[in-house]
C-alpha cells in the first residue's frame, strides 16, 4: 500500500479522526486518547495501529506510559490529492452547470436542441 492509501484508509474511520483532531492540540498519552473518545484502552489502541500503519502518528514509550503525537507534514499526501481532485470536479461542474444554463437559455429563447 503507497503512502495515500495507506493515510487514506487510516482516516476512513471516525472514531480514528477524533483522535487526530485531538492530537492536533498536541501530544497525548493512550490513556488521554481513550478517555477523549470514550473507548476501551485495547480498542483505542487498535486504532492507534492504523493510525501508525498510515504513517501518521508515532508513539513512544516512557516508563509505563504511551505518549502518541501525531507526524508533522504526514497528512500532505492526502490533502494535495483532496486539493488536486476538489480542482477537477470543481472545473468540471462549472462547465456542466454552464452547459445546462446554456440549454435552459436556448430553451427559453424556443430553440430546441
Amino acid at each position: 500500500m503507497n503512502t495515500l492509501e495507506a493515510a487514506a484508509a487510516a482516516v476512513a474511520s471516525e472514531p480514528r479522526r477524533r483522535l487526530l483532531e485531538r492530537l492536533a492540540e498536541g501530544p497525548a498519552t493512550v490513556s488521554d486518547l481513550a478517555d477523549h473518545v470514550g473507548m476501551s484502552l485495547p480498542t483505542v489502541l487498535r486504532h492507534l495501529e492504523r493510525l501508525e500503519d498510515g504513517g501518521l502518528v508515532s508513539r513512544s514509550k516512557r516508563g509505563r506510559t504511551v505518549h502518541v503525537r501525531l507526524v508533522p507534514g504526514a497528512l500532505e499526501p492526502l490533502a494535495e490529492w483532496a486539493t488536486r481532485t476538489r480542482l477537477f470536479w470543481g472545473n468540471y461542474l462549472d462547465r456542466y452547470a454552464a452547459h445546462l444554463d446554456a440549454g435552459s437559455s436556448r430553451r427559453d429563447e424556443g430553440i430546441t436542441p
